[in-house]
């Protein structure tokens, strides 16, 4: 997620209506958190969900006729090569682009690494050099339409709303780091705890992120 320290998948706006902060004595903290936050959820999705072009990113061979690209969803396609060879009969599908699946009929094809008296298929060798465009307008960038197909999907703005503002219930609460206090009868747990196995996210956020990650 190359860049993704200074991405920010909500606004500072979102936050501050979420939370009913009127002033900006929070500002600095809240854009500290949206920060941390945009980058929990970009490494839980396994890719950078900013639009961006890619330079010679390097694929194996597969035999098969998708292939599946590092970022998503695909919009533009500049090149691919096969051993240094540009090819063009690539078909960029709505329906596998939107997944970070290129569409070759012939199938990706290539050198395979093989083992063994019988030749059993290893791995594909990295002959495939692709050029292209990758990811959505972020709401902070001037191209930023709400609802529209290159736009971020407002799931995943909701998601790091979510997220920050759990952060933040637990930061102004002095409770970092604790799920649950119990003390004469009275128990406590803070919102936004359950976060094992999710990156620091919780169930709620990763639920609305699931649909989008690789």
């Amino acid at each position: 997620c190359s860049g993704v320290t200074k991405m920010m998948l909500c606004t500072l706006l979102d936050i501050k209506a979420i939370l009913g902060i009127t002033d900006d004595s929070k500002d600095n903290l809240l854009t500290l958190l949206i920060k941390q936050q945009s980058a929990l959820i970009c490494a839980y999705l396994g890719y950078n969900p900013q639009l961006k072009e890619y330079v010679d990113e390097l694929q194996a061979v597969n035999n098969q006729q998708l292939l599946q690209l590092n970022n998503r969803p695909i919009r533009n396609v500049i090149s691919v090569k096969i051993n240094d060879t540009e090819i063009t009969d690539y078909k960029l599908l709505p329906q596998y682009a939107k997944n970070g699946f290129l569409y070759r009929g012939n199938g990706w094809c290539g050198a395979w690494y093989t083992r063994n008296m019988t030749y059993d298929t290893v791995s594909g060798a990295y002959d495939i050099s692709v050029t292209y465009t990758a990811g959505w307008y972020l709401p902070s960038d001037d191209n930023y339409n709400e609802g529209a197909d290159d736009s971020l999907p407002y799931d995943i703005i909701t998601a790091c709303v979510e997220a920050v503002s759990e952060r933040y219930t637990i930061v102004s609460s002095g409770a970092q780091g604790i799920k649950a206090q119990s003390e004469g009868g009275i128990s406590v747990t803070y919102e936004g705890s359950e976060t094992i196995g999710n990156g620091g996210l919780s169930k709620r956020v990763t639920g609305m992120l699931e649909a989008y990650r690789i």
